[in-house]
Order: C-alpha cells, then structure tokens, then sequence
C-alpha cells in the first residue's frame, strides 16, 4: 500500500449520514457521504455532490472524488440544487452498483402539513424532497440517475433516507423516512422494488411505525406509550403540543438480518434535543411487521448508523457524531465518524467496542 495514495484519516474530514461498502473483490472500503459544501470547486459539483473515500484498511483513506453531482440539470428533471444530496449509500445487486440518495426541489407547489396539530397544519412548505436511485458499473462511478423525472418514493411523501432491505422471500423493499415536515410525527415506511430494477417501485408504500412510538418518549412526557397514532384533537395531545412545540424526528433506517431470521432495524430520532440511536424489530421476518420497538443504543448526539462487515469478518458500526452539539462559544461542532463493533443477535443489535484506532476519537462522550 502507497501511503500517498491514502493520505488522511477518518477524524481529517467532516462525515455526516455515512455509508460503507465493503468491496471484497477488490479489497477496499468505499466510505460514501454528501459533500455538504465542503469542497467547492467544479469537480466537486461546486459542493453539491456525493463524495467517496476509499480505503484499504479504515484507517488511512484517500482524498474525495465525486461520483454524483448536480451539475448541467435540464429543466425536465423533478429535483434541482437547491441542496446538496442527502445520505447516499451504495449497494451492489444483480451485477451493478445501486446509489439510493435523497434530492430536493423547489420547482413543485408549497404544500400543507398532512398531519400534526391544527396549528402546525397551517404551514406551508416549499422544500420538497424525495429518494431517487442512480446506477453504475463499478462502485466508484460515476452514477447516473435511473428516471430523474420522478423520485422512487411517492410523489406525494416528503420522503428521505431511503435504504435496500431484503424481503424473508428475498424480494427488495427500498425502508425510508416519511418526514416529520410533512407529518409532525414522522414515520418510517417501506416499498416494494421490482426484482430487476431499484429504481422502479413495485407497490405502494406501507407505513412501519411513527417516531413518537420510541421508547423514551412514554420516560420524557412528550407522547403517550405507543406514541400518538395521529391522534392530535384529544386532551393529551392539546395539552402536551402547544403550538410552537417540535415535531417527532425519523432519521436514516438500516436494516439487518439477524441470525435466527428476525428483521433488526436502525433509525434515529431526537431525544431531549439531541440526536439518539434507536432500533426496532420485526419478529416475523418480514419487512412489513410487526414493528416493535427496542431500548435506543446510543444517547451521545450520534445517529445515522448503517453496519458493514470488515474483511476480517467483524460487523463493525458507522455513525456520524455532533448532529446538534455546539462548543463553549456556540458554535456548532464538527460531525464526524465513529465506529463501534457490533453484535447483531436474534433480540438486537448491541453496541461493542469503539474503536478509535479507526477513527481518531478520544473520547465518544466529547467529539471535539
């Protein structure tokens, strides 16, 4: 290995929502992330990209290339630059190399909130936002949108953060966030893809459970046990969401099987104003549920995790750090990446070591 090829390391640049596909063919790790404005020069989409870092090792890396901008649109497309591209993450199927990642557009009509209290109701949003899936033959790309005219997703859903689950058939489903914008109590769904193509639906979309159903929520009095269920005319929900009180947060779903066949899956949400990794369950098998939700597995600002499986053999955990921390001064903090082993067992994902002879932090609790 040149050490010139790879001359950073994780804790050198910013990573947020990142994804790691472990190439065994060609024995390097593919670490994807938005660009977020970080490098703002043409072949870096003047900062409207997805990004990758490759590696031999997860220790040292190589400096970013683009492998998605948003660069040239038509005005045929349904999304534009109005942001960056949101939570790539790349998986090989069938012989070639599927990037699901959220874009954004202000070309559709503002719209009303579907759901939520009747205060919240009145808003109006203009920013939408959908999963849309690009292609290529290797996983270095470049990636090129599959049908830019429409996203994956429902027209009608704000919808973020989609990611590749596995049917107990073996039948693709594209998990993903519903947002809270748009619901107040976002909810995580999922959709039928067609067995040849990621970027076709092959169903309507079937809701999995709503943010406010986390755990914690019943501990911190700001939903009821279960969650609210769209329940926002009754007493409680007068009482406990005064206008101006924050909506109920789905973040960044992973799913993984576990060994005796159960469906485990990640999501992230806030919990006292703070990022918290959360994880849910489907006994079944099945994509669909039942859904029950689990003790969260992480309660530092952390969240957005996905689990790869080193070329050693151990599943390892990748999340972003700092989503909302800030320093004495106020301002706010780096995020960065962070891994943890981690075991996946038939009753959950349970967070092992960290391992900051990866990524460069000291300190979990305090990421500076």
């Amino acid at each position: 290995m040149a050490l010139t090829e790879y001359p950073l390391k994780m804790h050198d640049f910013h990573l947020h929502d990142p994804f790691v596909l472990a190439d065994a063919d060609r024995k390097v790790y593919c670490l994807y992330n938005a660009n977020y404005f970080d490098y703002r020069d043409v072949s870096h989409g003047w900062g409207r990209s997805v990004e990758l870092y490759m590696s031999p090792d997860l220790v040292h890396f190589s400096r970013p290339r683009a492998v998605f901008d948003l660069e040239n649109l038509s005005e045929r497309v349904w999304f534009d630059d109005s942001d960056c591209p949101w939570a790539p993450e790349v998986h090989e199927y069938r012989g070639c190399y599927w990037m699901f990642v959220t874009l954004h557009s202000r070309r559709q009509p503002a719209i009303h909130p579907v759901d939520g209290p009747e205060w919240y109701r009145k808003r109006l949003i203009r920013d939408h936002r959908g999963v849309f899936v690009a292609v290529a033959d290797n996983p270095a790309g470049p990636f090129a949108i599959m049908d830019p005219t429409l996203p994956v997703t429902p027209q009608d859903q704000m919808a973020l953060d989609g990611t590749l689950a596995f049917d107990s058939d073996g039948s693709p489903w594209m998990i993903y966030a519903r947002e809270w914008v748009q619901m107040f109590d976002g909810t995580i769904e999922a959709l039928p893809l067609d067995r040849w193509n990621l970027a076709k639906a092959a169903g309507g979309s079937v809701r999995l459970w709503s943010a406010s159903e986390g755990l914690w929520h019943k501990e911190e009095g700001d939903a009821p046990a279960g969650g609210w269920k769209s329940d926002f005319t009754g007493d409680t929900a007068v009482r406990k969401l005064a206008e101006g009180a924050p909506g109920f947060v789905t973040d960044g779903p992973f799913a993984e099987r576990a060994p005796n066949g159960s469906l485990l899956c990640l999501w992230t949400s806030y919990s006292r104003g703070e990022y918290i990794l959360a994880q849910a369950i489907s006994r079944s098998g099945c994509v669909v549920g039942p859904w029950e939700q689990l003790p969260a597995i992480d309660h530092r600002d952390a969240g957005h995790a996905m689990i790869f499986r080193a070329f050693d053999g151990t599943m390892m955990l990748i999340m972003h750090t700092n989503m909302v921390r800030k320093d004495r001064s106020g301002v706010p903090l780096d995020s960065h990446g962070i891994i943890y082993e981690v075991a996946v067992t038939d009753d959950g994902f349970v967070l092992g070591r960290h391992r900051e002879d990866l990524d460069g932090i000291a300190d979990p609790n305090d990421d500076r």
